[in-house]
This record gives structure tokens, sequence and C-alpha cells, in this order.
């Protein structure tokens, strides 16, 4: 699974029970759009209240795979003003990733505990352990694959995958594109089977770089809170050069990330 917002909440590294195996069809398809080393990304978060209030956020996305095979991925905040310099920071690990938080006001890096995984960031309808799954760099799923269906006249495979008690969802269905391969829908559950929040992705929305789809466009909706947050990739590149330093959390608040989505 891509780790560029390109496929959605499922993991590549999921661990189903012997029973409800993902099926090697719909695994090849998840790999199809994933790039060799690292990406970056441009993308703009628009968060809306359930008073319509809009709030605009813009950051840089930089993505990259180490050579033991894990992954690690920066979220940099450019605009606004007041949260310019906000970084956030997963390190793919065993049996937990390791996640980071700085907030230039202050002046300190924090380790996200296990308590705060449900909290919003930065006012946005992502949690973070939403960021976790939307990456796909969690390994704790269990899954299996229902028939399959047909969503904005597009056939998707249907996965469903089932947390562990760590995490605030009960279950998570995914309906992926089988043309592309990008989730066009995913629906996130709490306990007691309540649809807590569905995001959703335009299947005109979906553009390719390189040999890979990209959807630029995404809609998170809360549907207890009734507040949406939308998200455009502005630019993307992939497969360049990115210093090991800017996903060092002991560097999370000297190193300056490159320009190289400002070109």
């Amino acid at each position: 699974m891509i780790r560029l917002f390109l496929l959605v909440f499922l993991s590549l590294q999921m661990t189903p029970t012997p029973a409800a195996e993902i099926p090697e069809v719909v695994k090849s398809c998840l790999e199809k759009n994933t790039p060799e080393s690292t990406s970056a990304q441009a993308i703009e978060l628009r968060a809306r209240d359930r008073s319509g209030y809009e709030q605009v956020m813009q950051a840089n996305v930089y993505w990259k795979r180490f050579p033991d095979n894990r992954s690690r991925i920066l979220m940099h905040f450019n605009e606004p003003l007041d949260v310019r310099g906000a970084r956030f920071l997963i390190i793919e690990n065993e049996p937990q990733n390791d996640m980071y938080i700085y907030m230039p006001g202050l002046l300190m890096v924090h380790k996200v505990t296990s308590k705060r995984i449900s909290s919003s960031i930065l006012g946005t309808d992502f949690s973070y352990e939403d960021y976790e799954r939307l990456h796909g760099i969690l390994t704790d799923l269990k899954a299996e694959q229902y028939p399959d269906e047909v969503l904005a006249g597009r056939p998707v495979y249907v996965v469903n995958s089932y947390p562990d008690d760590n995490s605030g969802y009960e279950k998570i269905s995914t309906y992926i594109d089988i043309e592309t391969c990008v989730a066009l829908k995913t629906d996130l559950y709490e306990r007691g089977h309540q649809l807590r929040k569905t995001m959703t992705i335009d299947p005109a929305a979906i553009k390719t770089a390189g040999d890979i789809h990209v959807p630029r466009e995404f809609l998170m909706r809360d549907v207890r809170d009734k507040t949406e947050t939308q998200m455009v990739i502005q630019k993307i590149i992939t497969d360049i050069p990115l210093d090991d330093e800017l996903f060092d959390p002991e560097q999370l608040k000297q190193k300056e990330a490159p320009s190289l989505l400002n070109d």
C-alpha cells in the first residue's frame, strides 16, 4: 500500500487470521501504487466545523523507505502562521510505531502516547491513528475479503479489517477500485458498531503520477461530530533524494525540510 495517501487505511503488512487471508489479487493491486524509495507532497487541508467555519492549512509530507524496509513519514506545516513550523513524525516500528510532534511555540519535541492516538491533529478530522492508517504502516489488522461490489459505477474489492484493542476503531471497511487500486471509500466504526468516520474519493479526482494512480482530493467526514476535512494534493514527486536526518526525532526542531515542492 502506498504511503502517499493513495490507498487509504489498509496495510500491505496486515496480519490476517489463517482462515481470513487477503487474496493475492488484492495485495498485488495495492502494491502497484507503491513508489520505490521516497515521495514528497504539497497538500492543503480544509477543516470545516458544524457551523461551516473553515480553517485552511498547508503542509509538505515526506516519506522514505529505510534499509530495514520500514518507513518514516514527516508532515511539516507551512500555513497558517500559528502552526507554521509544526511537524509530525511517524517511525514504523514493532510492536507499535513511534510518533513525535513538534510545536514551535512549545520549543519541545513530544512523543505521542497511545492515550492520545485518537486525538485530532491540529483540529482536523484526522486523528494520529488515522494518519498512521492513511499511510498503511500499521500491522495490527486482521482482515477478510467480502464479495466485490460496485461503487460510483466502478467495480471494487471489499475488505473488512479489525484493529486490536489499542485502536479507537472496532472495524474498518474499505472499498478498493479494481481498475486503479485506489480506495474509493473507507468507513471507520467505533465500539458498538457505530459508524464514526467516512472517507471518500471521487474517481474523477484520481490522476496518474508516473506509473502510479494518485487521488488528488479526499474528504473525511466525522459522522458523530458533523465536521469534515478535505485534503487536496497540490503537487507530488517520487523517488527523489531525501536526507535521513529529516526523519530523525532528535533533529525535528532543527532540520529544515527541502524546498523541492516549491520549485
